[in-house]
């Protein structure tokens, strides 16, 4: 667990603290002048930036990761080394999926090429055809309405006539037989059969006539109107079909340039994935950046993630996850240290502070760093913070924990009271001064602390005797 814990001055230097006992023997304490040494001393552990991850990091595949080759957890290890290679296979197969979909990806861009050329042909002739269907009913409409309307009137009409007229020339001829017959000699019966003849077929001419005349209104009153009524309709049909077609002809231009740039688009995906996992064969096989040792797992905010599942884990044949760290290749030495600040002393923190580490077993041979960087963000409570070391620690790995103490101030001639006899006073930071045998409350403005003494910035001068402990209400 890490600590808060800082560097005193001595006593002496501080004050006199008086042992004298109240009335009620209460101790109480001198304020006096002195200095203020704060540091902040942590838990730590070293690290270092040249760190190599080996881990398989894909660009498109995401299939099988079977380890092939390893090296040892501990092992020695070179740049260019292989420290971790996976079995090419599964990758192999799928590098033949992803082509075979890249084929049947150019069959549909072509597919969708060719409709559009076709389809750009047919839309053509259907368009023309429509056209024509138009320009041949309005000129059906026109010849109605100047030929065929007119002749159908004209028609009956003379039909009429000609009826009428075969009546009225039966009836003549009819007329003259009787007018022959009878300046004639013939036999009684002949003239008998020509005449009941004649007349036969002027009683049927007649009645044939009477139909004509019933039949004739028909053509005027109604064939004609629906003739025409049709033909105009067909005019009218004609165009909305020549509408429609123009609007189907859009539409399906637009639907096939859009299968066309779909199909162009999943042409270069798939173009695009390929290539992907074709750069990822060459990741299968990692080699190491720097010259170090391997270590399984992954060091992480100062602590290994490395047990004894994971060494059984990382074996040959074995199966892991893509970007996940296999093993870590660490240098000789730290040149770096990471702590973690409680959120309460987060704010003597600064960049640039100066601090000393130190390795556990050697707490007698420490090394000057620089508080390089400190987290915005807190976590757990804590910050998170690295510090630069002025030199390498060539007897150390990272990962390996140390003490950390970062100088915070070094204060000269500030009051000086102790931790103790800060009490709190209307919501305020107090202290009970004793003035004719009676305690006084006086609010004071504290400055920075280190655990056992504070800075009182404003409400003392130095002098003034106070409680050792504040009093609780």
């Amino acid at each position: 667990m890490k600590r808060l814990s800082f560097a005193l001055a001595p006593v002496f230097a501080l004050g006199t603290l008086i042992a004298a006992y109240s009335e009620d023997a209460r101790p109480t304490h001198s304020v006096a002048r002195g200095p203020l040494a704060v540091t902040l001393d942590l838990d730590g552990s070293y690290d270092s930036p040249e760190l190599f991850e080996a881990k398989f990091r894909p660009d498109g595949y995401g299939g099988e990761l079977s380890i092939s080759k390893i090296a040892s957890h501990g092992a020695a290890v070179k740049k260019g080394d292989v420290v971790l290679q996976f079995d090419p296979a599964p990758w192999q197969r799928a590098v033949a999926a992803a082509e075979n979909e890249l084929r049947a990806a150019d069959a549909g861009l072509k597919a969708a090429s060719d409709s559009c050329a076709w389809g750009d042909k047919q839309d053509s002739l259907t368009l023309a055809n429509s056209k024509d269907a138009v320009l041949e009913s309005e000129k059906e409409l026109e010849y109605f309405n100047t030929i065929d309307g007119p002749h159908m009137l004209k028609y009956n009409e003379l039909g009429l006539k000609n009826y009428e007229d075969n009546v009225k020339d039966q009836a003549q001829e009819l007329e003259q037989l009787e007018k022959m017959y009878k300046s004639e000699e013939l036999t009684t019966d002949t003239a008998d059969i020509v005449r009941d003849r004649a007349k036969r077929s002027l009683e049927n001419s007649k009645i044939f006539l009477e139909m004509r005349r019933a039949s004739s209104k028909k053509t005027p009153d109604w064939e004609y109107p629906r003739r025409k009524i049709q033909v105009e309709r067909a005019v009218e049909q004609s165009k909305v079909g020549l509408a429609q077609t123009e609007s189907n002809v859009a539409n399906g231009k637009v639907q096939r340039d859009a299968q066309k740039v779909r199909a162009t688009a999943a042409r270069e995906q798939q173009v695009e994935a390929l290539e992907k996992l074709k750069r990822d064969g060459d990741k299968l096989t990692i080699t190491s950046s720097i010259d170090g040792w391997a270590i399984y797992g992954q060091l992480a905010g100062g602590n290994w993630s490395t047990n004894d599942e994971l060494l059984k884990a990382y074996r040959t044949g074995e199966k892991v996850g893509a970007n996940v760290v296999v093993l870590t290749v660490i240098p000789s030495g730290a040149k770096m240290a990471r702590v973690a600040i409680p959120e309460d002393r987060a704010m003597q923190a600064k960049v640039g502070q100066k601090a000393t580490v130190a390795a556990l077993g050697s707490q007698d041979k420490k090394l000057e760093a620089t508080l390089s960087e400190i987290s915005p963000v807190p976590s757990g409570g804590v910050i998170a913070a690295k510090l630069q070391l002025s030199s390498a620690a060539e007897s150390v790995v990272p990962g390996m924990k140390c003490k950390v103490s970062i100088a915070v101030a070094d204060l000269k001639d500030v009051v000086l009271v102790p931790a103790s006899a800060v009490g709190v006073e209307n919501g305020k930071p107090a202290v009970w001064v004793m003035e004719g045998g009676k305690e006084k409350v006086v609010e004071i403005t504290l400055g920075m602390n280190n655990g056992q003494w504070h800075e009182v910035k404003a409400g003392l001068k130095g002098g003034e005797t106070i409680l050792q402990n504040a009093l609780k209400k």
